[in-house]
């Protein structure tokens, strides 16, 4: 995998004001983020080997939260990998995310002493371009992705923005009761004890068919959310996104003057083509029109 942190000053908002004003030393302060790209393959160990890295990074850099990018701990090769490979419920996860402290096994030693190098490492390293192809084996299970974003974040005292985890859809959750099988593409904040402080089920789902070329559903497999979310976090009032969602402007004026927030998270996981056509543009326009900042890993 690929990996590289971004940090960045962000201002807080003054209350006294409705638009964002340079801070001054007496009256505000400069919260510094940390934003990782991924390349994460169908090995969990491996991408959360890597997570841990760029937690280490951002805690030795003095970063007060991550943020991380959709599908971060698992892209299968077909959709019905990515369903088996789901997490469980994140209404039941985060009913249990409470416990103070999460217990040990060989693997999480290994996120834990991997936070910790990375953390003292003094050579300003960002990135591990040159071990593309190493994978971490290990035998202990990943049963949830989301217990280890939780662990790192203990280990790391970084709050967390997990940009998109697949979670179990129960039938009393999900849009299609249905069809009990299909997923939640979910953004989740976790705070630096390890506590899931808030949840966002991807809304717009992204569904595309272009004959000859490419037949994308996401629909098939996912059930959409039904609910805005917007969280508390130390830079401030977050609106929870994912990725496709950035195409439908309305959710973000809804979000930001009906929502109150002043920071937008927006991770993907663009196809290439599109990508390159239309993620930054997308991004900014969306900060153009309702005037916040936005993240997007």
């Amino acid at each position: 995998s690929t990996i590289y942190v971004l940090l960045l000053p962000l201002y807080y908002m003054d209350k006294a004001t409705t638009a964002m004003s340079i801070p001054t030393s007496a009256t505000r302060a400069i919260s510094r983020i940390a934003i990782a790209q991924l390349r994460s393959t169908r090995n969990k160990h491996t991408n959360l080997i890597n997570i841990a890295k760029t937690a280490g990074w951002a805690k030795r850099d003095g970063a007060k939260m991550l943020f991380l990018p959709e599908c971060l701990g698992f892209i299968g090769d077909s959709a019905e990998q990515t369903v088996l490979n789901a997490d469980p419920s994140i209404e039941v996860q985060m009913k249990n995310s409470n416990d103070d402290v999460l217990p040990m096994n060989s693997f999480r030693e290994a996120l834990a002493a991997t936070i910790e190098s990375c953390s003292q490492n003094d050579d300003e390293q960002q990135s591990d371009d040159n071990n593309v192809h190493d994978e971490y084996n290990c035998e202990v299970p990943i049963e949830s992705i989301v217990a280890e974003l939780r662990f790192i974040a203990q280990q790391s005292k970084l709050w967390i923005s997990g940009g998109g985890v697949h979670t179990a859809a129960t039938s009393s959750t999900a849009g299609d009761a249905s069809s009990p099988s299909k997923i939640y593409n979910t953004h989740v904040i976790i705070d630096e004890k390890g506590q899931i402080t808030s949840f966002y089920h991807k809304i717009h789902l992204f569904d595309v068919s272009i004959p000859g070329k490419v037949n994308l559903k996401e629909s098939n497999t996912t059930a959409p959310g039904q609910k805005l979310v917007v969280c508390d976090s130390p830079i401030g009032k977050l609106a929870l996104t994912i990725c496709y969602d950035m195409r439908f402007p309305e959710m973000y004026v809804e979000l930001v003057q009906r929502g109150g927030a002043k920071v937008i998270l927006i991770p993907s996981a663009f196809t290439v083509p599109t990508g390159i056509a239309h993620w930054h543009a997308l991004l900014r326009a969306r900060a153009i029109e309702i005037q916040c900042y936005v993240i997007a890993a």
